[in-house]
């Protein structure tokens, strides 16, 4: 965990499960919740939560499985993981509230604010396509001991897809490594867990909504983005040049900018 993001605990957000939760408390009255991806950590938003967390008060946590969060081998399905959401943003919500999600996350920020819109003010989405149901999950059917010896090739694609050739090789392999250490068994289950990921009318969301993509992702493309950018009444999309998936940690002061003229306007 990087050593800026120190203000953290353990919850129980389930019987017999606690995650791991990160707050950073002011006096503002505006919460943000960031919501990471499949595979992904709270940590991935250290840039932004280090930017904004002396004017806003913060929560983040890691998803069942993630991060410093307990990795059981059931319990990946979409209401599962999107119960522990809504249990936590119902706990730490106020009368103003801006949720940030990335990749897989955005799948749960807009399923939030579809249900709680007139609670949430804006919506940032990161890497974002339209969600939809996974119904083919091809390798991830094998079993987890081939999954494991298959690493390799799910570690090149990782790479491949998610990092903008020009990004810093050591933050590349510092996110390669950290990626590897997931449990092949915790990412099958999400991935067979995706096939719930329920349809969603995104139209009906009025609230603000920034979507922001690298312009290289490779798991979740800019034509995607801009097709969720399409069917939200009030989204703006910004596309970054030289970053990829993880853009909010390529180009974080890009990012952060952003971000900032969002909130403020």
């Amino acid at each position: 965990m990087n050593q800026e993001i120190n203000h953290h605990f353990t919850e129980e957000i389930r019987p017999g499960y606690e995650l791991e939760i990160y707050h950073h408390g002011t006096d503002s009255d505006t919460f943000i919740f960031f919501i990471h991806g499949a595979g992904g950590r709270a940590d991935q938003w250290h840039h932004q939560i280090n930017a904004l967390k002396d004017k806003y008060t913060i929560v983040a946590f890691d998803l069942l499985g993630h991060g410093k969060s307990p990795k059981p081998k059931a319990g990946y399905t979409f209401s599962e993981l999107m119960g522990d959401v809504e249990k936590i943003y119902t706990k730490y919500k106020r009368e103003n509230n801006i949720v940030i999600a990335h990749s897989y996350g955005v799948a749960f920020a807009l399923q939030l604010a579809l249900k709680n819109e007139h609670k949430i003010q804006k919506l940032i989405l990161i890497g974002a396509n339209k969600p939809r149901s996974i119904t083919r999950v091809g390798l991830w059917n094998l079993p987890v001991f081939i999954l494991e010896w298959l690493r390799p090739v799910f570690s090149n694609g990782f790479a491949k897809n998610a990092f903008h050739s020009d990004s810093d090789p050591d933050f590349i392999n510092r996110e390669r490594v950290t990626s590897d250490q997931n449990p092949m068994g915790v990412m099958k289950a999400l991935m067979k867990g995706m096939k719930e990921i329920p349809s969603m009318n995104v139209n009906d969301i009025t609230i603000p909504v920034l979507i922001i993509n690298g312009e290289t992702d490779g798991l979740t493309p800019v034509e995607g983005a801009k097709l969720l950018a399409a069917e939200i009444p009030h989204a703006e999309l910004k596309i970054i040049e030289r970053a990829s998936h993880l853009v909010m940690m390529e180009q974080p002061e890009i990012v952060n900018k952003i971000i900032a003229n969002f909130i403020n306007q």
